[in-house]
């Protein structure tokens, strides 16, 4: 088994999508190169709870611990949890529900969900508007109610945590900041998202982590380049010794959220040959 990055002081983990394949697939990749924890996207079918019987899970889950290999889930990118009609809503936590019992029966210990987006259709304009710099209160208060939901279901057996995106108005990180010191939810420092920002979102989103840094447990790493992110490290604009520096300091494991397989190992031989200024 390859020896994780020296650098890296936390756990070292990688995102399923770059490798084609399912958790012997996974935990093969895993063994091979030296990680010690796989991020398991349910975006993909092929992690829907009804394609991985109790059976397998149990199977999986025992399999994975005796190689000490951890596992930590996403959540789908298409649920709603900010939807002012509740059956729709409360579909949408149905099925999260449904996905972090499979993660806790897989020995989870972390489950990541995205804040989500705020849509509506204007007649008028004919066009789609997304509600980017205020959300109006109502539906600060149905998100607050869904992630109470999604905590009170998940009953510790797993960390739930919430990664920052792109644009996320002030009195929305207000929310999150609420609920991570009354309510125990998790944060995630996604680098590229943070890197992607607007200037203004990208300084109030550095603030807020720096406000709540008792409550991040993971950091998401990936490079930016020509508007979009996910790249290969080292091939973009993002200050890479920097990031690292903040996440060895809180000491939170870290998942390279690369893709394909080839960036992602390109990533990790250059995180081998990397000299930090500090570590």
């Amino acid at each position: 088994m390859a020896n994780k990055p020296r650098m890296i002081k936390g756990r070292l983990g990688f995102a399923n999508y770059a490798v084609n394949g399912g958790f012997d697939e996974l935990l093969k990749f895993a063994l091979e190169h030296g990680f010690d924890l796989v991020q398991i996207g349910q975006d993909s079918s092929r992690f829907f709870p009804e394609n991985n019987g109790q059976q397998m899970r149990r199977e999986t889950a025992r399999i994975f611990a005796e190689q000490r290999i951890s596992l930590c889930f996403h959540g789908p990118s298409d649920i709603p949890l900010l939807n002012r009609h509740d059956r729709i809503r409360l579909a949408g936590l149905d099925r999260y529900y449904e996905m972090i019992d499979m993660a806790a029966d897989f020995g989870g210990e972390y489950y990541v969900i995205h804040p989500g987006r705020l849509a509506f259709y204007s007649v008028s304009r004919n066009e789609v508007i997304f509600m980017e710099r205020k959300i109006p209160n109502l539906h600060l208060e149905i998100f607050k109610d869904s992630i109470r939901r999604l905590l009170a279901h998940t009953g510790g057996r797993l960390k739930l945590c919430v990664e920052n995106t792109y644009a996320l108005p002030p009195q929305f990180l207000e929310v999150v900041s609420t609920l991570a010191d009354e309510n125990g939810l998790g944060l995630v420092w996604d680098s590229g998202h943070t890197e992607l920002a607007s200037p203004a979102n990208r300084e109030r989103t550095i603030r807020f982590f720096q406000n709540n840094i008792g409550r991040v447990k993971l950091g998401h790493l990936h490079d930016v380049s020509g508007g979009a992110d996910h790249k290969e490290l080292g091939t973009g604009e993002i200050n890479i010794d920097g990031y690292l520096e903040i996440f060895n300091t809180m000491g939170v494991d870290i998942i390279l959220e690369i893709f394909p397989e080839a960036q992602l190992l390109k990533s990790v031989e250059y995180l081998r040959k990397f000299q930090p200024a500090a570590i």
